[in-house]
């Protein structure tokens, strides 16, 4: 038997958002009708009530999906001995949010540091200093500086002892330099130089090509340090995040125009330790190393360095040295994807969000994050940013972000919102375990 629909019974189910009721009292004629329409109305309202939390953003969200540059602990792992000391941190919760300029673009993506070097050092005995250091130069105009070893054999060097050999002759340091400085001059400088320090700019007459550094007089060991400031040969030496979590891998990249004929180097962690750099050549010329920040030596205050030693390609053999910094955080703590909206805390017209977090050490934890609104033109705009901070002891807390009604009000923006740059910090060691470039979006 072909069953008939009444037009009631259309505009029964067109309306099962608003009451189910409606649908059920309408399909009485037979159970088969009855059990259409009561599958009808709870596919409906399943589809309803699903939707409503994507659209209106209220209730227990999840944060989207972390994209392939986005910093996140895969893993959590637990600090070395002695490492991550919390017993100084407060336990108050603090939270604080302020406008945006909306016309500002931000970069939720952080660009790595790149460091231009076009300087070396050379550690230099009394005995190589007396015979004669060889310098490779690719310009005119190199300033060198002479600096002692901390150690009390080491004497500091007269400027007229200083001898200079190029191109088969000798030259005094009156010949061969525009002016010399010692270390009172470079310390009002501005320069952190070593007691004892000497430094020096080369005249013209010492051009590029090879030059022999003579002091005949040198008692102990020194620091050689060459700066060519007019030089084209540049080593250009960064990471490819600014950030990352022990036992996760970090990729340091090293090129220099020409070409680079010998490069070796190290990573050194603020405890002194340190891991040797594997550099392997790529089809740009640029060569490459991936390192994994030992756990052992993570989690002291300040940043992680990477050192590279490069030998130009070519005869000249010239020296670059240069050296970049990173972030590295024990990854004790997590988002756990969960979110929610607060709305006895937002007040009207604000916006309140706990972000849950998950941990196996007890610490102080940051969250901070950006929030876009919509312009008028459609185009999403940053309108404020939020920052807390609270004590979480181990297994899964939530930390709030509140957004003001007056900086959301300033910003001239509306509904659909996007969260961005959500970040959390271990203020431990203030280090980054997770970021976030899209963490969630709400349409009001």
């Amino acid at each position: 038997m072909t069953t008939t629909f009444s037009r009631s019974m259309v505009v029964a189910v067109a309306t099962t958002t608003r009451s189910c009721s409606l649908v059920v009292a309408v399909a009485t004629t037979t159970l088969s009708r009855s059990l259409v329409l009561a599958l009808a109305c709870a596919m409906t309202v399943a589809s309803a009530a699903a939707s409503a939390q994507s659209v209106s953003g209220v209730g227990k969200l999840t944060l989207l999906g972390a994209a392939p540059q986005d910093q996140v602990a895969t893993r959590l792992r637990g600090p070395a001995p002695g490492k991550l000391a919390v017993d100084r941190l407060d336990h108050t919760s603090v939270s604080v949010s302020w406008a945006l300029d909306p016309a500002q673009a931000l970069d939720a993506r952080p660009q790595p540091f790149v460091r231009e070097s076009r300087e070396f050092w050379i550690d230099a005995s009394e005995a190589e200093l007396q015979a004669g250091v060889k310098l490779a130069l690719s310009a005119p105009g190199a300033v060198i500086r002479i600096s002692p070893h901390a150690d009390k054999a080491s004497t500091t060097i007269d400027a007229r002892d200083i001898v200079l050999r190029a191109s088969g002759r000798s030259y005094s340091s009156a010949e061969a330099t525009r002016g010399i400085v010692d270390e009172a001059a470079l310390s009002a400088a501005g320069m952190d130089a070593p007691h004892g320090s000497i430094a020096m700019r080369l005249s013209d007459a010492i051009g590029a090509g090879n030059v022999e550094l003579s002091v005949p007089t040198a008692h102990g060991s020194y620091l050689v340090h060459v700066f060519e400031p007019a030089s084209a040969v540049v080593l250009k030496l960064g990471a490819d995040r600014d950030s990352v979590n022990a036992g996760a891998p970090i990729r340091i990249r090293a090129s220099l125009e020409g070409g680079i004929g010998r490069i070796n180097g190290l990573i050194s962690a603020p405890d002194g330790a340190s891991q040797n750099l594997d550099f392997a050549r790529q089809s740009d010329g640029s060569y490459v190393a991936s390192v994994t920040p030992d756990l052992a030596h993570a989690g002291d205050q300040g940043l992680w360095e990477a050192h590279t030693f490069v030998v130009a390609s070519g005869k000249a053999a010239i020296q670059r040295d240069a050296k970049t910094a990173f972030a590295v955080g024990v990854p004790v703590a997590r988002f756990d994807g969960s979110a929610e909206r607060n709305t006895s805390k937002a007040g009207v017209g604000g916006i309140a969000l706990n972000v849950g977090v998950e941990s196996i050490a007890p610490s102080r934890y940051q969250v901070s994050a950006v929030l876009y609104g919509t312009a008028s033109d459609g185009s999403l705009k940053p309108t404020a940013m939020a920052q807390s901070a609270t004590w979480l002891a181990s297994g899964h807390g939530a930390i709030e972000l509140r957004y003001d009604a007056d900086s959301l009000a300033k910003s001239g923006v509306r509904a659909p919102y996007e969260l961005r740059d959500l970040r959390l910090v271990n203020q431990a060691d203030m280090s980054l375990l997770e970021r976030r470039e899209r963490a969630l979006t709400l349409a009001n």
